[in-house]
């Protein structure tokens, strides 16, 4: 090929009489067309990537309403086939799932000329194109309120939890149930689970209905969103002294997404060598930023209206430091739902299979258990 560095790489068109007979194989060929279906091609071949690479430390943001929207179980089947070694979602997204698990339905709903006024009277929520039963929603609720009562009540002294100790006796909670929710599964597959928004969420309630008859200085339980910072950055630093390279990516943005890249820049600071006042004033702590070498995004947010959710994973995170600028980067804006049905079934077709995860079992050593 001539030196031209523009031309290093074809766009292949798309013949549809040319089509292998499989879905893995013509979807391996996607990331050499156009527009969007070359950002998915991109994104699942990052994805794989880091899945099959035997060195990798993997967290996933999971934002929007998508366990609302039924594809919890494809959660579930990340988690349990070990694709995922840290999950950092929104609470809506660890509550929302645990309705339809316990056998409730999500039904179909008018998005376009709904009469929310009497989907109301009905006691149905609407999540755009489908609704929940409000009251069947309550037992699920209902659920974590006796969690949290329980869990008040077995502690012998007032304890600080950060979320991810929280949602994994919760997860224990539910296993034990038989109501196999993401958080019952990653707990049986000790995946540590963040939520750095718990409280804008079905636990915020959850919380206050539980515990808000007790004076606060007489609970026991107390849950402390800080220490999720300290502890997300103490695992990153553990796979870097093992040798292994931090992947992360993003289903939808926001807290999550933010939450994630932050480890990049900040997990220095749990050292005992980390940088003192004067050193990060006089920005010279280059040697303590670990920016991402491998991360995808898929996002339906542009941009150019300034929020982190549509902001490119190869483009202002670099600026900061928390994606590498020659790392495998890719990003789709696309409809997650239709992502990762297409990703997911690739996946299954091709055979992908997580290559040396890493043991995290340590993580929930730090603390005794409850359930």
């Amino acid at each position: 090929m001539e030196n031209n560095p523009y031309k290093q790489s074809q766009r292949q068109p798309f013949d549809p009489d040319a089509l292998p007979k499989d879905f893995a194989s013509d979807f391996a060929t996607w990331k050499d067309s156009a527009f969007q279906v070359r950002g998915l091609g991109e994104v699942a071949s990052v994805w794989e990537e880091t899945v099959t690479n035997p060195k990798t430390l993997n967290f996933l943001g999971y934002a929007a309403s998508m366990s609302s929207a039924g594809y919890w179980p494809a959660i579930r089947w990340l988690v349990q086939n070990r694709f995922i070694d840290v999950l950092v979602s929104t609470g809506a997204n660890l509550t929302e799932d645990i309705y339809e698990a316990m056998h409730q339905t999500y039904w179909k709903v008018d998005p376009w000329f709904p009469d929310d006024e009497d989907l109301l009277k009905n006691k149905m929520d609407r999540f755009y194109d489908h609704a929940a039963d409000e009251v069947e929603y309550r037992k699920m609720e209902m659920e974590i309120i006796h969690f949290i009562k329980e869990l008040n009540k077995k502690l012998t002294e007032r304890t600080i939890f950060p979320t991810w100790r929280l949602l994994y006796e919760f997860g224990k909670w539910l296993s034990a149930k038989g109501i196999k929710s993401i958080l019952a599964v990653a707990a049986e597959n000790n995946i540590p689970v963040f939520s750095p928004a718990l409280v804008d969420s079905g636990f915020g309630e959850a919380y206050v209905w539980a515990l808000s008859d007790i004076p606060r200085k007489d609970r026991k339980l107390v849950v402390e969103q800080f220490y999720d910072e300290e502890d997300i950055f103490r695992i990153a630093e553990w796979g870097l002294n093992n040798g292994l390279e931090k992947t992360a990516g993003y289903i939808g943005g926001g807290v999550p997404k933010d939450f994630t890249q932050l480890v990049a820049v900040s997990q220095a600071l749990v050292r005992p060598t980390r940088p003192g006042e004067e050193e990060l004033l006089e920005g010279g702590i280059d040697d303590a930023v670990y920016p991402y070498k491998f991360s995808f995004q898929i996002t339906t947010d542009s941009p150019q209206w300034g929020g982190l959710s549509g902001c490119g994973v190869m483009t202002e995170p670099i600026s900061w430091g928390k994606q590498a600028g020659g790392g495998r980067n890719a990003q789709v804006f696309t409809d997650a739902t239709i992502a990762l049905r297409l990703i997911l079934r690739y996946f299954k077709e091709k055979g992908i299979k997580r290559n040396g995860p890493p043991d995290l079992s340590w993580v929930f050593k730090q603390q005794p258990e409850v359930f």
